[in-house]
């Protein structure tokens, strides 16, 4: 009688319904919204990627104290607070969200990053280039592309950074010279939220490529021959 009752239980177990997620408007934790607006020039730069598959994705979360801890606690983490940037993308880039030049704090557990943010409060998204390469940086916050606005995916266009290069997104891109800046706040007053995307807040993404070197130097080459061909008078007299 005890093995049947104790397999009786075990099946009730699995079959228990799940707890329901909280309404949209009563969520915990912190979104990403789309602050004051202010001026961040975009220059278009040409990359030539290697393949249309990135070379690296990785990706890291964020949220208040409360959440990040209870984050930690499902992982079986420490709260052990680290300071500093976060290595990305097979260390082809540092990583880090900065407030006005102070880097916010983070946990990690399970191989998982868990940025420690503040309700009302702005960030950017440092990026440092580690390597020798030009790499182009697909970047999202709560799957929303950072560039476009569009729901994210790597196939989007991405930040080129030079060699050795560092850069600061201070925000979603509204036009060319405009930007609002990211800002912690409520889970239903998020960008993703405002486009039906709730599921994703809290992750940061990105999806890296690198340049095809060979075929930028014959493009540069090219590019010199048909120079050198130039003619100062075309028409003759």
């Amino acid at each position: 009688m005890s093995s049947e009752g104790g397999l009786s239980n075990r099946y009730a177990s699995k079959m228990a319904p799940a707890t329901p997620a909280a309404p949209l408007a009563e969520r915990p934790g912190l979104g990403t919204q789309a602050g004051r607006e202010t001026y961040s020039q975009l220059v278009t730069s040409r990359l030539i990627r290697k393949s249309t598959v990135p070379d690296a994705v990785d990706s890291f979360h964020y949220n208040d104290e409360k959440g990040a801890k209870a984050m930690v606690n499902i992982l079986g983490g420490s709260t052990t607070q680290h300071s500093g940037s976060l290595n990305a993308a097979g260390d082809r880039l540092k990583v880090s969200l900065q407030h006005y030049g102070r880097t916010y704090p983070h946990y990690e557990a399970s191989g998982r990053r868990i940025v420690i943010g503040e309700a009302g409060q702005s960030y950017g998204i440092r990026l440092e280039n580690r390597t020798k390469k030009r790499l182009e940086v697909v970047l999202s916050v709560d799957g929303i592309n950072t560039m476009s606005g569009k729901t994210a995916s790597p196939s989007q266009r991405g930040y080129v950074l030079e060699p050795k290069e560092t850069y600061e997104v201070e925000g979603y891109q509204k036009n060319q010279n405009t930007v609002r800046v990211f800002q912690f706040g409520r889970v239903a007053d998020s960008v993703a939220a405002t486009k039906g995307g709730a599921n994703n807040v809290g992750v940061i993404g990105l999806a890296v490529f690198e340049e095809d070197e060979a075929r930028a130097k014959a493009e540069l080459q090219q590019e010199q021959f048909l120079r050198n061909g130039a003619s100062a008078f075309p028409v003759s007299r």
